[in-house]
């Protein structure tokens, strides 16, 4: 049978089809991502002031499980997305981070809000039964699905709102870092002086899993930098000291203290707090009433005492300003260097009289001295001799809370300063 031309083209035209259809359709029929085996939100955790006060965090353990992996990676077939209240508006969503099997099998993912995303967005604890968070397929990806994308949709199990923030959160990654080093076949733990730490493995999961989690949990790391504290801290003294209640009841609470003995009266038993500014010491003792513990030493910032069943009444209460001077001074009273009651005679304070009987001790001494050293071979010297003795005799009226410290340091300054243009710049003999 002779075939037209026309049925022989025809005929080469089915026979071109039918050996390029092969290669035509099977592309078409393996490029699909597949539905994977399993895929589960298995917890999710919400932070909040992770790296500002007001911001919100949210880390996901998520489990995508294929016999088979796709060639794609989980950052490209799959993303987790916070839903709103009403379940289905998506806030935000993230690509999880591939690592071990193209990031299939267990992982976490991690979601971030600002403060001001988490105002304007109203992400508030008391809501937190009406969010979700979703993992689904991603319906962009170039290979496409096999019918929907792959999706499921869980609620939040804790939303953390006490305690620190950078130590939950360290507790919680170290806590992952354990599970998944395990599913994986992995140490993403190092033993350390300080616990378990991240590896430099599990540095490099997580650090990408969880951005700024350095910054966020610094004690999951085994190493980091700290920018110190400046404390700013205040050297001065002044004197002040206020009482108030507690659980107790004081006449006239809060009390403003004066400085020496007050007596207060207790009405009420129970706990009472002294607020004493700094330099500011005192002691609490019984009077007609009692304190546990008597006598109770107050110190500096904020103190407490108790009065126990059926211990009302007065109790005496005594502050004062505790100075490097009234430390000194009271080393020496009621010891033989204690001038009190010779002041008291003439009218005048402790520390006044004390101070003119040692002027009048070093003047003393201090002309025996020049008058045995400026005989002899020794008399050039003896005006050196003379100035060191006056020093050491004011440093020595100091210590022994004779001169008020901030005249004697000054004094001693000045004699110093004196001695030093002579030897320094004037060539002459002392």
């Amino acid at each position: 049978m002779i075939l037209s031309l026309r049925s022989r083209l025809a005929l080469v035209g089915i026979l071109v089809t039918m050996l390029l259809a092969p290669f035509i359709l099977s592309p078409l029929a393996v490029l699909a991502i597949a539905n994977p085996d399993d895929i589960q939100i298995l917890s999710v955790f919400v932070y909040e002031d992770c790296l500002e006060v007001g911001d919100r965090g949210i880390l996901v353990d998520y489990f995508v499980d294929y016999a088979a992996l796709p060639s794609e990676t989980i950052a490209e077939a799959y993303l987790v997305a916070f839903l709103d209240t009403d379940g289905t508006t998506q806030l935000a969503s993230v690509m999880p981070y591939p690592f071990v099997d193209n990031g299939y099998g267990r992982g976490i993912a991690w979601i971030y809000f600002s403060a001001a995303q988490a105002t304007t967005y109203s992400l508030e604890v008391a809501s937190s039964s009406l969010y979700r968070v979703r993992l689904v397929g991603n319906p962009t990806v170039p290979s496409g699905w096999v019918g929907d994308p792959p999706s499921v949709i869980a609620s939040i199990d804790l939303w953390q709102t006490e305690g620190d923030p950078a130590v939950i959160l360290a507790l919680r990654v170290l806590y992952y870092a354990g599970v998944l080093g395990t599913a994986w076949g992995y140490d993403l733990l190092q033993t350390t002086a300080f616990g378990n730490r991240l590896s430099a493995l599990g540095e490099t999961y997580f650090t990408n899993a969880i951005p700024y989690l350095r910054i966020m949990a610094p004690g999951a790391f085994a190493s980091g930098t700290v920018e110190p504290d400046d404390p700013n801290v205040d050297f001065s003294t002044e004197f002040g000291a206020v009482m108030a209640d507690l659980t107790g009841t004081v006449t006239g609470s809060p009390i403003t203290l004066v400085e020496g003995e007050n007596t207060v009266t207790v009405t009420v038993v129970g706990t009472f707090t002294f607020t004493l500014e700094q330099g500011t010491v005192g002691t609490v003792t019984d009077g007609t009433g009692t304190v546990t513990g008597s006598p109770v030493d107050l110190v500096a910032g904020i103190s407490t005492i108790t009065v126990p069943p059926a211990g009302d009444g007065t109790l005496i209460v005594g502050v004062n300003l505790q100075t490097t001077q009234t430390a000194i001074t009271d080393t020496i009273t009621g010891t033989a260097f204690d001038l009190s009651e010779l002041g008291t005679h003439f009218g005048m304070s402790t520390m006044w009289m004390s101070s003119i009987v040692w002027f009048i001790v070093t003047l003393l001494v201090c002309a025996a001295i020049y008058k045995v050293s400026h005989k002899g071979a020794a008399a050039a010297g003896a005006n050196k001799i003379t100035f060191l003795l006056f020093d050491v005799c004011l440093m020595g009226g100091v210590l022994l809370g004779m001169l008020p410290v901030i005249f004697g340091v000054m004094l001693f300054m000045g004699c110093n300063l004196f001695v030093g243009y002579v030897i320094f710049f004037r060539p002459a003999n002392v």
